[in-house]
């Protein structure tokens, strides 16, 4: 009776005291009703406060422990960018709930692993504009002002996006998955180049993100996948390979964990070759060195034909780093 009598509300474009009186009516006509959302985007096209009191309803009935995301159908062609505003400024969070309409994933995660957005070579705007509006919920549901953070410009959308694409456990061995992310961020920096030129409040580059985890692929298509995800963050914002984090540059983090890119770094970078990093003050190919002679383990995630190659081929790129020790080394024995 509640829905019926809702969706006859709806579709006359009543005024929102007499949807109000429905909705406290019948608390439960809004239950698993995606329709009723429907009809209140189509019908109420210029003025969202009958969709955001909707939204409001459904998150004061719900329960505690439900953690699906109440707007999964947030993704039809049915809504609107500008409805799916609305909703999002009502409880980012939900971005980040699991849903079964998309196979138990969230929406961020649906959008990112998914073909949704690459397969029409004229994207759909609107999706394209939701993908954006989600990302941005994504960070304020990990922030205690979201709306000063707008203000005031410390937005960093880039940084959750590669946090969560380093997150999945297959991103290096599935190849599909793979090449719609480094496609997702290579139409991104077309569109949003500024994400990926600008730091987080902590100072920290989109490249240092990457980097600054360790690198896992099992075979040379991962390595490959590695290697064009850093490409595609260099090509946006080459500067960022002469950015220091924790006084340690991109090329000393790089191979301290594994990153096939040493050469990339270099390409834009070639004076990181004869910086020494300020913690351990080793050479770049005295870092790759080390992590080819760690214990076994400590090193579960790293080549050591890998680790071996990046170290010659840094050393052969400067020979004069191989050079006589110090006079003060002079005369000092190793032990056995």
């Amino acid at each position: 009776m509640g829905r019926l009598l809702l969706g006859s509300v709806l579709t006359n474009q009543a005024p929102l005291d007499v949807v109000e009186s429905v909705l406290t009516v019948f608390p439960d006509c809004l239950v698993y009703n995606s329709a009723a959302f429907f009809m209140a985007c189509r019908h109420y096209t210029s003025n969202h406060n009958i969709l955001v009191t909707m939204m409001k309803h459904v998150l004061l009935c719900r329960d505690p422990s439900d953690k699906e995301c109440p707007f999964s159908w947030i993704l039809s062609d049915l809504v609107s960018a500008s409805a799916a505003q609305a909703i999002l400024e009502i409880f980012p969070q939900g971005v980040l709930e699991t849903s079964s309409l998309h196979a138990g994933r969230t929406l961020l995660d649906h959008l990112v692993r998914s073909s949704d957005l690459q397969k029409l070579q004229n994207i759909n705007a609107t999706l394209w504009t939701k993908f954006k509006l989600i990302l941005v919920s994504a960070e304020c549901s990990q922030k205690s002002n979201c709306t000063a953070c707008k203000k005031n410009g410390s937005m960093s959308p880039a940084h959750v996006l590669l946090k969560r694409v380093l997150s999945y456990p297959d991103f290096f061995d599935n190849v599909s998955i793979a090449r719609n992310i480094i496609w997702l961020l290579n139409y991104l920096s077309l569109t949003d180049a500024w994400i990926f030129q600008k730091q987080d409040p902590k100072g920290v580059y989109p490249l240092h993100v990457v980097l600054h985890q360790v690198c896992t692929p099992q075979d040379h298509t991962g390595r490959v996948i590695a290697r064009e995800l850093v490409k595609t963050l260099l090509q946006v914002h080459p500067q960022s390979a002469r950015c220091p984090l924790h006084q340690r540059l991109p090329i000393h983090w790089a191979v301290e964990h594994n990153w096939p890119c040493h050469d990339l770094l270099l390409a834009v970078y070639p004076e990181a070759l004869d910086a020494q990093d300020s913690t351990s003050e080793l050479y770049p190919f005295q870092i790759a060195a080390s992590c080819s002679s760690m214990p076994s383990q400590q090193k579960e995630n790293v080549s050591p034909i890998t680790t071996l190659d990046i170290t010659f081929e840094l050393l052969r790129a400067n020979p004069t780093h191989v050079r006589p020790m110090p006079i003060k080394f002079v005369g000092v024995r190793a032990e056995a």
